[in-house]
């Protein structure tokens, strides 16, 4: 069977399959990159590093729009499309990568119209994939009530997304992918997923633009949140990675009205209880560099206050933990971006470590009596503490008895949660942050069996946790017996060659 014409520029470089869809790539755009076009006529730039060609110089296309430092084409700046930077997001232009060329605007007599929504949930297709979003992927979402008619993720986002067309995409696009992989239908989960995604980032685009223009409403400043969201989990099904970091930044750049202006209060429980879920994965990104923390610690607070208990059944983190490691990731952005002495961050650092040691988790509220809750709890807390010892000194050997005492201290609370009970799918970030400092192959076993077995329930496999550990202990095995240097996860969650840090969502 003929090829379909050569793969887009942009997937060339990334090594990855392209649908040569025209005259972008769906899967650039869903992704949230810029398509580099199909090439025509070459140029040689660059060396390649895989494949017959290793060694070689890669063609690219010559007519490719030159790059700014930032990776955003020169012809976008040209149309006045800053990049927002991680750094007071609030205050300045959305990302330009959900901002859309004019030729890519749906338009009013297009399926993004609002006749276009029925039109969309009349097809067979639509109700089979909102019944698996239904019946399959909002149990998961969070522990304890995820069959409940009141499960958040179903109370809220299914009706939303029979008025948003943009968040109805969005969820069939998750479901698309969800469904396709536990099938095996390949064709569901990388034409049809990326189909929907693709639709969804084009009407948040939009969204986003009206944004700027004139105040939302309620039902469309709260899809905004719910889309990037549903854009987050399909990332994490997908790959557990969100390309270049821009969702989250993203949806802290639109939200700037209802933070600022509005404010919080208990009659936008909606708004609140998506602003927690992304406050929280806020901080799981910056475990991987502090410089891309993007809410700030009075948005923090705010959603700590406003929420009720589903922000622990869906996050785990106590609400307490959840703002002493906040406060901590901020001070680490300020130490690394130059703001604050040694003497400063290495103060507040230990102000920190000290809270959080004499945290006690026995006194506290939780969602339900079960007793498992103040297992979870004690995971977070310690792997917390585990952060901030990293932030303290990366290169101290993992063997060191205080770093050694949290990896004991999360195993053994993470082992009083059986494979059965829902709260152990709230435990993957304390699992990680105990296996990349686990010496011992029993201890490195044990890990993975837990990630197996919350594959098994929740039938999502986010490879990042296991790929990440598996990198470090082989880092690890590598080295010469008298070299106990640590080797940080972290050191495989950064790429030079781009300005803006891919999100490694850890959960």
């Amino acid at each position: 069977m003929p090829r379909a014409g050569p793969a887009c520029l942009t997937c060339r470089e990334k090594c990855r399959k392209c649908d040569r869809a025209r005259p972008n790539c769906h899967r650039c755009i869903s992704k949230g990159l810029v398509c580099g076009g199909y090439p025509e006529q070459f140029r040689f730039c660059g060396i390649a590093s895989r494949g017959k060609w290793k060694g070689a110089r890669i063609p690219v296309n010559a007519q490719r729009p030159r790059k700014a430092p930032n990776g955003i084409g020169t012809s976008q700046r040209s149309q006045g499309q800053q990049s927002s930077e991680i750094i007071d997001v609030a205050s300045k232009s959305p990302d330009p990568a959900y901002l859309p060329s004019h030729a890519e605007r749906p338009n009013a007599d297009t399926q993004d119209s609002p006749d276009g929504i029925a039109e969309v949930l009349r097809r067979p297709e639509t109700g089979t994939l909102l019944s698996h979003y239904d019946s399959f992927i909002c149990p998961h979402q969070l522990s304890e009530i995820g069959q409940d008619s009141d499960n958040p993720y179903r109370l809220y986002i299914l009706p939303l997304a029979r008025k948003q067309i943009g968040l109805l995409y969005a969820v069939l696009g998750l479901s698309a992918s969800h469904l396709g992989q536990i099938t095996g239908d390949q064709t569901m989960y990388e034409a049809t997923a990326v189909e929907y995604r693709m639709k969804a980032i084009r009407a948040l685009s939009e969204e986003i633009r009206r944004s700027q223009a004139s105040t939302l409403l309620e039902d469309e400043q709260d899809a905004i949140l719910a889309i990037i969201q549903i854009l987050l989990l399909h990332d994490i099904c997908e790959s557990g990675v969100s390309s270049h970091g821009i969702h989250i930044t993203g949806a802290m750049s639109v939200c700037k009205r209802l933070l600022i202006s509005e404010g919080l209060s208990g009659h936008r429980q909606r708004a609140v209880f998506f602003l927690g879920n992304l406050a929280w994965l806020d901080i799981i990104r910056a475990f991987a560099g502090p410089e891309r923390l993007c809410f700030s610690q009075d948005i923090r607070e705010l959603v700590a206050c406003a929420s009720d208990n589903k922000f622990e059944m869906v996050n785990g983190c106590h609400r307490e933990v959840f703002l002493i490691i906040g406060g901590v990731m901020e001070k680490a952005k300020e130490y690394t971006l130059g703001w604050l002495t040694w003497d400063e961050y290495q103060i507040a650092m230990l102000v920190a470590k000290h809270k959080l040691y004499s945290w006690d988790k026995a006194g506290k509220m939780y969602p339900s009596t079960d007793p498992r809750w103040l297992a979870v709890a004690e995971a977070f807390q310690f792997a917390c503490i585990l952060r901030i010892l990293r932030l303290l000194d990366p290169l101290r050997p993992a063997k060191s008895p205080d770093i050694q005492d949290c990896v004991a201290r999360i195993l053994d609370a993470t082992a009083t949660v059986s494979s059965d009970c829902s709260l152990i799918e709230l435990l993957i970030m304390p699992l990680f942050m105990a296996g990349a400092e686990s010496l011992a192959p029993h201890s490195q076993y044990y890990v993975l069996a837990r990630f197996r077995d919350i594959e098994r329930r929740s039938e999502v496999r986010n490879p990042v946790p296991r790929d990440l550990l598996e990198k470090v202990w082989a880092a690890r095995a590598a080295q010469s017996l008298d070299d106990d240097t640590n080797v940080s996860w972290t050191n495989f969650t950064h790429c030079p060659e781009i300005a803006r840090q891919h999100d490694y969502l850890i959960i």
